[in-house]
């Protein structure tokens, strides 16, 4: 009863705040909780300059800002302090997919590596590969599409991973 009083309590703040809950049960932040969130990374990194986590955080807010050149500096320092970390790997391709380098955001996507997890880094692979073939393709919707195939892969994993228990 507890656990249950404590997740509405949770949510309800999350809600009041202007956050919304999608179908999909996770949050749907507005461009003012993102512009919030981008102060909060940058004071915490004022702090904490070499913390690959707050780096990527900053990288995400700008991703969903649509800054994407500053969302692939924020991704670019995650590498450095952590070479290879996957998420960033990913939203620096489709960082620079997003500020017009199309192809170097796919060469990225297209040898994305995302260990132990097969299967999102398959279907990355493969999207990206197609989207080669298919040059017309507005950035946005090569956005779009690259993260419904994260998305399948996920679920993919998601299913591989629970079929053996």
């Amino acid at each position: 009863m507890r656990a249950l009083a404590l997740l509405f309590c949770i949510c309800s703040t999350l809600l009041l705040s202007g956050c919304s809950i999608s179908a999909g049960g996770s949050f749907i932040f507005t461009d003012a909780d993102q512009r919030q969130a981008v102060e909060r990374y940058k004071t915490a990194l004022a702090k904490e300059q070499d913390d690959w986590v707050l780096h990527r955080r900053l990288g995400m807010a700008y991703f969903d800002l649509k800054d994407y050149a500053l969302a692939e500096q924020s991704l670019e320092r995650v590498q450095a302090l952590s070479p290879g970390e996957p998420e960033s790997l990913l939203y620096l391709g489709l960082s620079r997919i997003g500020k017009g380098e199309r192809e170097a955001g796919l060469d990225l996507l297209s040898t994305f590596r995302w260990p132990f997890k097969f299967y999102h880094q398959k279907f990355v692979q493969e999207e990206a590969v197609r989207l080669r073939r298919h040059p017309e393709e507005p950035a946005k919707e090569v956005i779009r599409d690259i993260l419904d195939a994260l998305e399948k892969g996920k679920r993919e994993q998601w299913e591989l991973e629970h079929d053996k228990l």
